[in-house]
């Protein structure tokens, strides 16, 4: 147990001096070197080079990280590289590759995150909407969306929960699942003290009209 934990520690503080070292090449400017770290980095705490990662969708990089097992740590340690390469290639003018990268990166920190049974840390809420601002959720694929969608339900960011709910629901009307989704969304919250709603920005009176909106949905 002990040893387990010293391990961990030990793995955190690694990566920790790792990514100080790749932000303070990249401030100075030294793009290459910042490069050659991050692929070391990579290489060194998921087996995994970056060809490897940009062809793979990202639920097959989680298991191919953890297989069978639960190793929170190294996916959220993945997702943090993806932002930092994603980075570089905004520097080099690559934007579509960088935006590749961050809505891997996105995803996979949502699904760990959502999966964990451990509250979700303020830092991991920074680095989520770090993430979400560069790409903009409206510009997301559905899937990343609908990851979105639970996860600020899951930080009782409701009002963000309900305008993601609505563009999923508008950019795929025959959806009815989505339309399942959003229904169950509000009745959850039509449970909830009214107190938590207001702080989420979703007063109970507007839980209500949502609820109602769709249950007469039609597109």
């Amino acid at each position: 147990m002990f040893e387990e934990k010293d391990y961990l520690m030990k793995m955190i503080k690694e990566f920790t001096n790792a990514i100080a070292k790749i932000a303070g090449l990249k401030a100075e400017n030294k793009i290459e070197e910042s490069q050659e770290v991050l692929s070391e980095t990579l290489k060194h705490f998921t087996d995994l080079d970056m060809k490897v990662i940009e062809a793979l969708p990202y639920d097959i990089l989680i298991h191919k990280i953890g297989g069978n097992t639960v190793n929170s740590e190294k996916y959220l340690m993945l997702s943090e590289l993806l932002v930092q390469q994603a980075e570089i290639y905004e520097i080099r003018g690559e934007k579509s590759r960088a935006n590749n990268l961050l809505a891997k990166s996105l995803n996979i920190m949502l699904n760990i995150l959502l999966n964990d049974n451990n509250p979700i840390s303020e830092s991991n809420v920074v680095k989520v909407n770090e993430v979400v601002d560069k790409l903009g959720w409206y510009n997301l694929p559905n899937e990343s969306e609908l990851l979105l969608f639970q996860y600020y339900e899951s930080t009782q960011s409701y009002a963000k929960a309900e305008d993601v709910l609505f563009h999923l629901l508008k950019s795929d009307e025959n959806n009815k699942d989505i339309l399942k989704k959003g229904i169950s969304f509000y009745e959850r919250l039509k449970d909830k003290d009214h107190d938590e709603l207001e702080k989420g920005n979703l007063p109970f009176d507007e839980v209500l009209e949502g609820l109602e909106s769709l249950r007469h949905y039609n597109g």
